[in-house]
C-alpha cells in the first residue's frame, strides 16, 4: 500500500500516569536497539554541545537502524522558540536561551528534515503541551499524539493489584472499593497507596495490612496526618460532629425513601486531620452517573449538602455555628450551576453567562494572548450581557435553596432520634462507618421520641450491633464494657 510508519510518537498524559513506563514496556517489546535520555541532558551552558549531543544521538540510532529514540520531559528541551538574538541586556532571550534554541532546531531537522527514510522511530514524553514549539508537534515530525490518561475504576483495580502482590496484605481487604472511590488518582500515587498502608501496619505491629490501616493511608494521603495538637473541647466536637452526622444521614435517608442516587456514606471521623477537624468519607458511584446527571438526583445532592446546617437547626435550634460553612459555599454553587450552567429549571436561563463573581484563573507558562493580560492587569471583567439576570438568578438561587432545605429540615424532624443517637455513638468512638448508621436508622425508625434516647443509660454505645467476622477483627468492640465482659 506504500505506507510509511509514522516518525515521532509523543506521549502526553499528567504527571505519574505512566507515559515512562509505556516506554520501557516498548523499549522490551520492540526487540530493536532502544536510546533513551532526558531532555535536560541536552541543555547545557556552553555554546554548541546541545545540538552535537542530538546529532550524535540520531548517528548511533540510524547505524542500528531500525531502532527507537526515546527523550523523556521533552519540554525541557523543545520549549517554544522566542525570536531573533539582541545585543541587549534583555534577561528573556540570553546565551542559554539561545543554546537551547538551536539544539531544538538540530532536533527538527533530525526529525524530518532533507534527509527522510531514516528507519528511526522517535518517542518523546511530556506533560506540557502547551509549552512545546509549534513547529515539533506538526504531522511528519509527531504523526501520532497519544494522551496518556489517569486510570478509570478498572485501570485503578489492576494497578492496586499489582502493588498489592509486592507487600503482605489481609485477604479480607477489598481493593475494589479503594478502585471505585479515588477518582483521578494516577498510578504513581496508587503506588504510594500501599506503601503508605504498609507503613502504618508496621507502626500498629500488624502482621498484613488491614483495612483500617488502608483506610488510615488514604486519610493521611488526602487529608493529612492526624493532628495532635488540635484539642477540641466537648463542645467543639459536639458541633462538628452534629454536622457531619446530618450530611451523611440525609444521603441515607434520600437513599431509603426517595430511592436516591446519591453516594452511601462509608465512615465519620471527628480526629482533627491536616488542616480539618473532621471527615466524612462517601462510596462513590459509577463513572456514568456523574457524566449524566439528571435534575433530581443534582437536587437530592443539594439536599445533601444542606444536610449539616438542618441538622444543626434540628438539634441546636436556629443556635447554629460556622461548622456547615463549607458545605454552604459548595450548595450555592451546585444551585447556581444547576440554573445557570446545565439550565435544568423552568423556564431556562440564557446560557453561557459569565459567573456573578469570577475566579481568576490560575496560569502556568507563557501569557499568549494580549487582550487577556490586559484584562488581568488592569482588573477588568467583562460584564455580563443582560445586567437584570444577575438579579434574577440571585433570587430564584435562593428559592431553589430554601425549599430543598425547607425538605431536609422536615426529614430530619422526623428522624431526630436517630441523628441524635448517630452522634452519640461517633462522639464516644471518635469514628462510625456507614453499617452503623443503617443499623441505627432501623433502631430507631421516624418519629421515634428523642427522650428515649435520652434516657438510655449509656447513649454512646450499639449494644446488639454485629461487627461482620470478614471486617478486620482488630475494630474496637462496640459492646459496653460490662456485656463484654459476660
Amino acid at each position: 500500500m506504500g505506507i510509511k510508519p509514522p516518525h515521532g510518537v509523543l506521549l502526553e498524559g499528567p504527571p505519574g500516569c505512566g507515559k515512562t513506563l509505556v516506554a520501557k514496556a516498548i523499549a522490551g517489546e520492540a526487540g530493536v536497539p532502544f536510546y533513551q535520555m532526558a531532555g535536560s541532558e541536552f541543555v547545557e551552558v556552553l555554546v554548541g554541545v546541545g545540538s552535537a549531543r542530538i546529532r550524535d544521538l540520531f548517528k548511533r540510532a540510524k547505524v542500528n537502524k531500525p531502532s527507537v529514540v526515546f527523550i523523556d520531559e521533552i519540554d525541557a528541551l523543545a520549549t517554544r522558540r522566542q525570536g531573533i538574538f539582541s545585543e541587549s541586556t534583555n534577561y528573556l532571550y540570553n546565551a542559554a536561551t539561545q543554546e537551547r534554541e538551536t539544539t531544538l532546531n538540530q532536533l527538527l531537522i533530525e526529525l524530518d528534515g532533507f534527509d527522510t527514510g531514516k528507519g528511526v522511530i522517535f518517542l518523546g514524553a511530556t506533560n506540557r503541551m502547551d509549552l512545546l514549539d509549534p513547529a515539533l508537534l506538526r504531522p511528519g515530525r509527531f504523526d501520532r499524539k497519544i494522551r496518556i490518561r489517569p486510570p478509570g475504576a478498572k485501570g485503578r483495580l489492576d494497578i492496586l493489584k499489582v502493588h498489592a502482590r509486592k507487600v503482605k496484605m489481609s485477604p479480607t481487604v477489598d481493593l475494589s472499593t479503594y478502585a471505585q472511590n479515588l477518582p483521578g488518582w494516577t498510578g504513581a500515587q496508587l503506588a504510594q497507596l500501599v506503601q503508605e498502608s504498609a507503613l502504618v501496619a508496621v507502626r500498629n505491629r500488624h502482621d498484613a495490612i488491614l483495612q483500617s490501616d488502608m483506610d488510615d493511608a488514604v486519610d493521611r494521603l488526602t487529608i493529612g496526618p492526624k493532628h495532635l495538637g488540635i484539642d477540641l473541647g466537648h463542645q467543639g466536637q459536639c458541633r462538628r460532629a452534629v454536622t457531619e452526622v446530618g450530611v451523611a444521614i440525609t444521603s441515607h435517608l434520600l437513599r431509603r425513601y426517595e430511592n436516591a442516587k446519591v453516594e452511601f456514606c462509608e465512615r465519620i471521623s471527628i480526629i482533627p486531620r491536616g488542616q480539618t477537624l473532621s471527615q466524612i468519607v462517601f462510596l462513590h458511584l459509577n463513572e456514568e452517573s456523574y457524566m449524566f446527571e439528571r435534575r433530581p438526583q443534582l437536587l437530592h445532592r443539594l439536599q445533601v449538602l444542606l444536610g449539616g446546617r438542618a441538622a444543626e437547626e434540628v438539634i441546636y435550634g436556629r443556635d447554629t455555628s460556622k461548622a456547615s460553612l463549607k458545605y454552604l459555599e459548595d450548595a450555592t454553587c451546585l444551585a447556581r450551576k444547576i440554573l445557570c450552567i446545565w439550565n435544568l429549571e423552568n423556564p431556562m436561563t440564557i446560557h453561557g453567562e459569565p459567573f456573578p463573581w469570577i475566579k481568576k484563573p490560575s496560569f502556568v507558562g507563557p501569557r499568549l494572548d494580549f487582550e487577556g493580560s490586559l484584562y488581568d492587569d488592569y482588573g477588568l471583567i467583562e460584564p455580563p450581557i443582560n445586567f437584570d439576570l444577575d438579579d434574577r438568578v440571585a433570587q430564584r438561587t435562593e428559592e431553589l435553596m430554601r425549599d430543598m432545605y425547607q425538605k431536609t429540615i422536615s426529614m430530619l424532624r422526623r428522624h431526630a432520634a436517630a441523628l441524635l443517637k448517630t452522634t452519640k455513638v461517633l462522639l464516644d468512638n471518635k469514628e462510625i462507618n456507614g453499617d452503623q448508621i443503617e443499623f441505627i436508622l432501623n433502631s430507631y425508625p421516624a418519629e421515634t421520641p428523642v427522650k428515649l434516647v435520652l434516657e438510655e443509660k449509656n447513649p454512646g454505645s450499639l449494644p446488639f450491633f454485629e461487627v461482620d467476622g470478614d471486617r478486620d477483627m482488630v475494630l474496637p468492640s462496640l459492646l459496653p464494657m460490662k456485656e463484654a465482659a459476660q
